[in-house]
């Protein structure tokens, strides 16, 4: 079950994964997670298996925050599950609020954008994660810049939001 909230992130009840990214969607819950490692960011390539923008270039890692649970902890829990990382706390440096269709399909999420350190172990879930890359801060605003369609829409608006942060001057 994913959290069903408005605009502002305040909840107004829950539904089932499938309804919530079913045609036009409705607005859930949601975050991205930038994850860094001596200067260099994660980046993940979904999974071919993905039901939305497969084998697109992602944030370190994304995921809901089910009932019960806070932006942390529902980012602790998928960092273990796609990364079997372990974090420290990350910061929350940007919300926003976004609409993606893909065929019958859509992302409607109300997204805050997470970002912290750790010390770079991962062991990638292949379920999940095609591939992943390591990338300074200019090298990622180089490439989406080049290849923007490469990327999923949350990407765009999660790095945009960053770059935005106070927190981007600690990885500039």
């Amino acid at each position: 079950m994913l959290i069903l909230v408005d605009d502002d992130d305040n909840q107004i009840g829950t539904d089932t994964r499938e309804n919530c990214h079913s045609g036009k969607g409705k607005r859930h819950r949601a975050y991205t997670a930038f994850i860094f490692h001596d200067g260099k960011l994660l980046l993940q390539q979904r999974s071919t298996k993905k039901l939305l923008w497969p084998g697109a270039w992602d944030v370190s890692f994304t995921s809901h925050v089910y009932p019960g649970e806070s932006y942390q902890q529902a980012a602790t829990r998928r960092a273990r599950q796609e990364l079997d990382a372990s974090l420290g706390p990350l910061a929350d440096v940007h919300s926003f609020v976004y609409f993606a269709p893909q065929g019958g399909n859509a992302e409607n999420e109300f997204c805050r954008v997470l970002v912290g350190d750790f010390d770079g172990r991962i062991s990638v879930n292949r379920d999940e994660i095609a591939s992943v890359r390591w990338g300074r801060i200019q090298e990622v605003k180089a490439d989406l810049a080049s290849h923007p369609d490469s990327y999923t829409p949350w990407f765009k608006l999660s790095f945009e939001g960053f770059l935005n942060s106070p927190a981007a001057k600690k990885y500039a």
